[in-house]
């Protein structure tokens, strides 16, 4: 009975404590909402707690994927957190990324003496979070991914695709990053082959992106555990149409939100 209590108590239910999900602690609402809604967008589930002895409490009940910490906190302070992490053989493993608003040298030595995974000074690119959370969550890959890969709904012409009365047939390409995407299409290209494509990043617009692609991976139809379409990297894209690409996937990410400015920062 007394778990049980516990775990209402903490706002955790049996469904969250199977997840894997990250704990964003940060005393200051505005900035911790910032961060807790990039990261839903990037498909993490995310814990928002206020301060270092409520994530403590949490890490008794399930162990997090990741934490996010700012160092200013009301009572025990980041890097202690970060201390107190290391030092439980439970939760040693735990990455712990600093994610703060000071910009003090001294700051960023403590941390990393201390055992962080990166320091952050807020407000950080999301290709900067993002690429921090795939180091720290994939040690052993020797490419973690450093570019944000967005879910989206976006038309494009495969040339040499189906064509119907009146021209080609619009695909979907259903995620996308600065590097390739992935288009969904039933009768999808084999690996290795490339192709053109004409992305459309504003369905209001008559012209798209005219890019060059090989494909990295094909999902063909049969499969019920897999989405049937293509990965797809770019292998020629001129640089303002990356740069537009990188545009869209910022605004899209960043659409609603804005990150609250500290006084280090004024």
């Amino acid at each position: 009975m007394v778990e049980k209590k516990t775990v209402i108590e903490t706002g955790l239910s049996e469904t969250d404590l199977e997840k894997k999900i990250i704990l964003v602690v940060d005393g200051d609402c505005a900035r911790q909402f910032f961060t807790c809604v990039l990261l839903q967008r990037l498909k993490y589930h995310v814990f928002p707690v206020k301060t270092a002895e409520e994530a403590l409490m949490i890490m008794e009940l399930t162990i997090p994927l990741l934490i996010i910490t700012e160092i200013t906190l009301s009572q025990m302070s980041g890097i202690e957190l970060l201390k107190n992490v290391k030092k439980n053989p439970r939760i040693r493993v735990v990455p712990v990324i600093i994610y703060t608003s000071l910009k003090s040298p001294s700051f960023r030595q403590s941390c990393e003496q201390a055992g962080c995974s990166a320091y952050l000074v807020q407000p950080a690119d999301h290709n900067q979070i993002y690429e921090a959370i795939q180091s720290a969550t994939e040690p052993t890959s020797r490419t973690p991914r450093r570019f944000v890969r967005l879910t989206t709904y976006l038309d494009v012409i495969v040339e040499g695709g189906l064509l119907l009365e009146g021209g080609e047939k619009k695909e979907k390409v259903t995620a996308i990053s600065e590097h390739g995407m992935f288009v969904s299409v039933q009768n999808p290209l084999p690996y290795g082959s490339t192709s053109s494509f004409t992305l459309y990043l504003d369905r209001a617009l008559a012209w798209g992106i005219r890019v060059e692609g090989k494909v990295i991976y094909s999902m063909p139809a049969g499969d019920p555990h897999k989405t049937v379409g293509m990965g797809v990297k770019f292998t020629q894209i001129r640089p303002e149409d990356r740069e537009s690409v990188r545009l869209f996937i910022a605004k899209k990410l960043m659409d609603g939100i804005t990150m609250p400015v500290t006084e280090q920062q004024k």
